[in-house]
């Protein structure tokens, strides 16, 4: 034998229905107005927000924001500062038109000494290589002994003999300077008449290299 039982089920009525989406949206309203806008953006209407303290949320917020964003200009301000400094340090320690030409003029200078040993009796050369109009100075002194010298120069390329002198003499020392005529070895002879070696002290400064 069965027993049949029944299950009534309630349904609201459309009225219920709306009163309860009035009542959600009121206190939707009430908590919009009391709580969320005094805590979040510091709206304050009905004055709950500010006895329950949630104003002063928002207010270190916009603090907060407000202390980041001075923080941020103050930064970039200093950067620019340190920028346009760097800029006038360049600006001020750039160099002159006058200086980057001595610059370049100077960059192949060179300043050499050298001690030469004439044997006795025997003839030897130092050669410099010098380029067209090229200059250097020179002081030469042996350590006693006069030498008989011609300092000369041998255009390059040259296979005639062909050289030009520019002193020729007997001395125990020398000093002057030489602004070529023509690309080539420029240089000394030194002959020793002695029977003794005779030692030459050499210096040289200009737009040289050394042939020896």
């Amino acid at each position: 034998m069965q027993n049949n039982e029944s299950i009534n089920i309630q349904v609201q009525s459309t009225a219920t229905l709306i009163k309860a989406s009035i009542s959600a949206v009121v206190i939707g309203i009430i908590v919009l107005v009391i709580a969320i806008l005094p805590a979040e953006y510091n709206i304050d209407p009905t004055g709950i927000g500010a006895a329950l303290g949630l104003t002063e949320i928002a207010q270190a917020s916009e603090s907060k924001a407000i202390k980041s964003s001075t923080d941020n200009v103050n930064i970039i301000e200093k950067v620019s500062v340190e920028q346009m400094s760097i800029e006038n340090l360049v600006i001020l320690n750039a160099p002159t038109v006058a200086e980057i030409a001595q610059t370049r003029q100077l960059a192949g200078i060179r300043s050499d000494v050298i001690d030469i040993v004439i044997p006795a009796n025997k003839g030897l050369e130092y050669k410099l290589l010098v380029n067209e109009h090229g200059h250097f100075e020179y002081e030469w002194k042996t350590d006693g002994n006069a030498l008989y010298f011609d300092f000369h120069g041998e255009p390059q390329g040259d296979t005639s003999g062909y050289y030009e002198s520019y002193a020729i003499t007997t001395a125990t020392e020398m000093k002057g300077s030489l602004t070529t005529p023509f690309a080539g070895n420029h240089g000394w002879y030194w002959k020793n008449t002695t029977n003794e070696p005779v030692t030459v002290t050499l210096n040289t400064k200009g737009t040289y290299k050394i042939k020896g």
